[in-house]
Formats: structure tokens, sequence, C-alpha cells
């Protein structure tokens, strides 16, 4: 199987858990509710005053305007290194996450937590935006490390905290009371389909020149 071919199922295999979410969000299925109090507890026993300041400003890191400015300087970053091509994929992955679950949220309509928000939030809750952007944008620049860096121990170091930072956006948002747990697991899955599928799409495209040889590692 190929490199593309994995990606395919990749893809398909986060949008159709995705969908499992989605349909029983929409249904009220009882694995729902089971996986939200257990998500919602284990945020519970870790409540602390120092932990709640920590998640405050990891969840003020992936609002909107931030991540927007951080996917800017990725981009330029990227663009200044003579890798635009992968800059373009970042840029591609940071707006289809944001778009699709913009989307999202106006069809399900699901309420936020009743439990007092520790920030203000509103919209809808279903899936989390911060989860899906922060994973759609970190996703791609982790699949752009993993492609493209040699030096093992420095591409390994970046891939692990870039993950336990998307892990960190994600529980915060439990955390302070603007999401269940279904929708940051939901958000995960959605943004790491959309890498999956925008590597499938680039990789035929704008990116089919910029992977292979040494030669082309810095096209």
């Amino acid at each position: 199987m190929t490199p593309q071919h994995r990606a395919a199922w990749l893809a398909a295999g986060n949008y159709i858990i995705f969908l499992v979410f989605l349909i029983g969000v929409a249904i009220r299925a009882p694995f729902i509710q089971t996986i939200d109090l257990a998500g919602q507890h284990l945020a519970n026993a870790v409540t602390t005053p120092p932990m709640t300041q920590v998640m405050l400003m990891i969840t003020r890191s992936a609002n909107p305007v931030n991540l927007i400015a951080i996917t800017v300087l990725i981009v330029i970053l990227l663009v200044s290194t003579r890798q635009w091509r992968w800059g373009v994929f970042v840029g591609a992955a940071a707006i289809a996450g944001s778009l699709i679950n913009l989307i999202i949220k106006m069809i399900i309509q699901r309420a936020r937590p009743t439990l007092p928000h520790l920030i203000e939030q509103g919209g809808y809750s279903f899936p989390s935006g911060h989860s899906d952007s922060s994973m759609a944008i970190y996703g791609a620049l982790i699949l752009f490390l993993l492609i493209t860096q040699r030096t093992r121990w420095w591409k390994t170091t970046a891939v692990v905290l870039l993950t336990l930072f998307i892990v960190a956006i994600g529980f915060s948002r439990i955390y302070v009371h603007v999401h269940f747990p279904t929708d940051v697991l939901a958000g995960w899955f959605l943004g790491w389909g959309h890498v999956c599928l925008l590597w499938v799409i680039a990789r035929r495209t704008w990116l089919k020149n910029a992977i292979g040889g040494p030669q082309n590692r810095r096209a």
C-alpha cells in the first residue's frame, strides 16, 4: 500500500469515526453521555487553582485570532525557507478546519455544557473548533516535519511536543467547561481527517514535485 493509499484510508477512517460521534450527538445516544460524564469527572478530579491558570492560558492560545496569527507565521516561515508548497498545505488545512467546523456547528446546534464556564464563550458546542483547528494546523505541521526533516532527535522532539500541545488544548476546553469531551474527540478526528485528505490531494497536485529525493526537499 502506497503512502497515498494509507492517507486515504486514514482520512476515511477519521471521517467515519467523526460521523459516529455526530450521529450519536444528534440522536442523544447513551454512549455519548457515558463518554462525556467520564471526561468531565476526570477534568474535575484534577481541578486546582494553579491548574486552572495553566488551562486558561492554553485554551486562550487556541482562540481564533491567535490561531490565525500562528498560521500566518508558520506560512511565512515556510515560504521564507523556500517551502511555499508546504505553506499552502498548512494554510489549506487551517481554512478547511475552520469553515467545515462552522458549517457543522450551525447544522447540529448542540448547546454548550451547563456547568459554570471559566471563560466567556458563545456559539454552539459540537464539534470543538479549538480542537479541530489545532489538530488541522499543528497536524499539518507534524506531517511536514515527519516527511521533510532528517534529524531524528529534532523531528521526534518537535512531533511529541506538538502532539502534547494538541491534547492539552482539547483537554483545556473540557476543563473550562465550554465543551463536552465528545466535542473535543470529534474535533480531533475531523481535523486529522482534513490533514489526511489534503495530503492525498496535495501529493497529486502542488506537492507532487516537492517530495522525493534530497534535491526536492527544499523545492
